[in-house]
Formats: C-alpha cells, sequence, structure tokens
C-alpha cells in the first residue's frame, strides 16, 4: 500500500516520489502509522506552530482554507460525566476547544485525541468550541476547522449562536452538556491561568526518524540499501518499542531538542524558509544525512544518519549535487519547489535569492498579520 515515507499530515502527499513508496505491506503501514507517525505528529511539538508562525500566512484564503488547531495537553479542572479524559486545542487568536474522550490509556497517552482507531460514534467524545474572534472572517475560518478536525465528535458551541434554522436541525442538548457548556462560559469569562498537562515520550521522534532514514534510503538505493547492516539496524529501531532496548541500539540520529553537531550546524543555520518545511539531503564526510526544518522555524530539526557510507551508493542527485540538495514543501499551497543544491539555498538566506526565484515568487503570496483581517474587530475602533 502507498505509504507517506514523510507524512501526509504535514503535507507528505504534495512531495515527490523520493518520498513516497509502495513496497510496504498494508499491516505494516497501518502499524507504523498507529504507534510510529502519530508518536510524532500527534504531540504538542509538532502541532503547535500552525496556528502561531509563519506558516499561517501561506494559506489561500481566497480558499477558504483548513487551519488546525494546535494540542495543548489534558486539562483537570473540568470534568464530564461520561468521558474520563480532557484534551484542549487552541487556535489562532487563542480560540480552544475542549474534547472529552476516554481513548488516551495505557499507549496512547502521549498521542492527541488517544487511539487513532476510536474516533467515531461515542469514542469520538464530545468537543466544546470556546471562540475568542469576533470577526466573521476568522469565525468562518473557525467553524470549518472545528467541523473537520473533529468530524466524528458531538459538537458543541460554548459562546456562539448557530442559526435558528440550523438550530432546529439540532437534537437537544442533555443536561450535562447544558452544564458544561456553561461550566466553561463562565471559566472563559474569569479570565484566569489555566493549567495543562502534556505528556511526552522521551523517545517520540526516535522511531520515526528510523523510518525516515530506512524509507529514504531504500527510495533512493533501493534493495542494496534494504540489505545492508545500516539499514537493519534501522529496522530495528523503528520496531523497538522499548526505550531502554532502543537506547542500547545507540541511534545515529538527532535528538528533537539537540543542536546539530558543528559538521552539519555549519549548513542548518542557512537551511530553512519560514511558513514551510525544507527538506534536505546532505553529504558530509561520506555520510548522507537528511535533515528537515519543520515549519521553517529552526526549532524544531529532524536529523537522521540514512548512510555512513554514502560511496558505496550510486544516484543522479548524488552525482548533480556531491554537497547534497534539497525542497521546500508548503502544503499550504499545495507545492513542492525543488530540487535545489545546498549552496543555492544557503545563498538565497545569506542575502542572493535569484539562486532560487520559485522562492522569491512563493514569498510574494505570504500575507503577515498586518495584512489579515484583524481576530478582533473590538480591538480595532
Amino acid at each position: 500500500s502507498l505509504e507517506h515515507i514523510f507524512p501526509d499530515s504535514l503535507g507528505g502527499s504534495f512531495a515527490n516520489d523520493l518520498f513516497k513508496t509502495r513496497q510496504v505491506c498494508k499491516r505494516c503501514n497501518s502499524l507504523s502509522g498507529l504507534y510510529v507517525d502519530s508518536a510524532f505528529v500527534k504531540n504538542f511539538f509538532v502541532t503547535a506552530l500552525v496556528p502561531f508562525s509563519k506558516y499561517i500566512g501561506y494559506y489561500d484564503f481566497d480558499k477558504f482554507p483548513y487551519i488546525p488547531f494546535a494540542y495543548f495537553g489534558f486539562v483537570e479542572y473540568v470534568k464530564h460525566p461520561e468521558y474520563k479524559f480532557c484534551e484542549k486545542w487552541v487556535w489562532a487568536g487563542g480560540s480552544m476547544v475542549y474534547h472529552f474522550h476516554n481513548n488516551s490509556d495505557d499507549d496512547f497517552t502521549t498521542i492527541a485525541g488517544g487511539d487513532p482507531r476510536k474516533r467515531k460514534g461515542k469514542d469520538a467524545g464530545e468537543v466544546y468550541l470556546v471562540g475568542l474572534t469576533d470577526n466573521q472572517f476568522w469565525i468562518e475560518l473557525l467553524v470549518n476547522a472545528f467541523s473537520k478536525q473533529f468530524k466524528n465528535s458531538k459538537k458543541l458551541l460554548v459562546n456562539y449562536t448557530l442559526p435558528e434554522e440550523v438550530q432546529k436541525k439540532q437534537s437537544k442538548l442533555t443536561e450535562n452538556q447544558e452544564k458544561l457548556k456553561k461550566e466553561l462560559f463562565s471559566l472563559h469569562e474569569k479570565k484566569e491561568m489555566q493549567h495543562h498537562k502534556l505528556h511526552v515520550k522521551i523517545d517520540f521522534n526516535v522511531r520515526f526518524q528510523a523510518k525516515l532514514s530506512l524509507g529514504l534510503g531504500y527510495s533512493l538505493f533501493g534493495e542494496k540499501f534494504t540489505s545492508s547492516s545500516e539499514a537493519e539496524k534501522s529496522r530495528s529501531i523503528f520496531w523497538n518499542k522499548d526505550y531502554k532496548e532502543l537506547e542500547k541500539l545507540e541511534p545515529e540520529m538527532l535528538q528533537f531538542f539537540s543542536e546539530p553537531k558543528e559538521a552539519i550546524a555549519k549548513f542548518t543555520k542557512f537551511l530553512g524558509f519560514p511558513g514551510s518545511h525544507g527538506l534536505f539531503f546532505l553529504i558530509v564526510d561520506n555520510s548522507l544525512i537528511f535533515y528537515a526544518d519543520l515549519y521553517g522555524e529552526g526549532q524544531y530539526p529532524i536529523l537522521t544518519v540514512i548512510t555512513r557510507n554514502v560511496n558505496d551508493y550510486s544516484h543522479e542527485l548524488i552525482n548533480k549535487y556531491p554537497n547534497g540538495w534539497g525542497y521546500i514543501l508548503i502544503p499550504q499551497r499545495e507545492l513542492l519547489i525543488g530540487e535545489f543544491d545546498i549552496a543555492s539555498m544557503i545563498a538565497y538566506n545569506t542575502g542572493d535569492k535569484s539562486y532560487i526565484p520559485e522562492l522569491m515568487e512563493i514569498e510574494k503570496l505570504y500575507k503577515s498579520a498586518e495584512e489579515l483581517p484583524p481576530l478582533n474587530l473590538k480591538d480595532e475602533i
């Protein structure tokens, strides 16, 4: 079945075939998505930058885009009589959703929304939207995101009123639902400090990055790579759920919050494009390294070794770009720019933008916060 080596939820469907493969059995693909991809893409660090960074400025607002909520963890100051867990999600301008469900037991406490298999019927829980924008432009986008991101959950609006004709079609709220609406409304009227609890697996990125090494190595070098000892090691890391065992395997990858080593730091500080995902292949000291700059913010790098023996392999991209090559992925515009050589990206970010003219055109599409409609009209009066 089709496997997005770079996750679909991060825009992988708009990447080229280098980042996709069909050489994965359906069951393995499903398990990878459930336990490896989900652990990486469904947490605070990876979701938080979407509504609060330059990423939002590249949406095409003429096409009524879906702008997802950022995950902020569990809250315990509000309880539901039927659901054990309450997770909080935050949108641009501070609007928020409270999601009540029973899906975060055991292996799924660190995955936003809990067990992905339990997203239908009563398992999907209830979601309550507290809107903090009074601008119709943003209200429509907010409600659109609310409807799409929590499509299977029972949806309730805390402080917005549905049109009368829509209200007539809605089922009557239960006593518990009415009570929770009032409680959440009162809570946000007070504007008090709220506390959240985040569960984070210390190795949440390691197995995912091993998948990247394995998948990209196969995509570039085929069977010769998959039969190598390096691929075998990546495979062992990818399938290993035990953190202590993972430590023994000594993964050759950057911890998610670490600084790159000096040999590649001189490259990475000039790689990236704010508001997009930078995807780069670096060739350093006979090693092929994959580096990704999520959202172009430089905060959460993905860096993993594909091979320490790049001279043992051949590929037209390596012949063409002896120091490495890269791409800029802009999911909001369904665009992939590249490939281009690493030197061109460095030149672009140090003053000479003529090296990648496509990015110059993309920059013209960016809308800053000042150019977008205000989130709150009252503040503009």
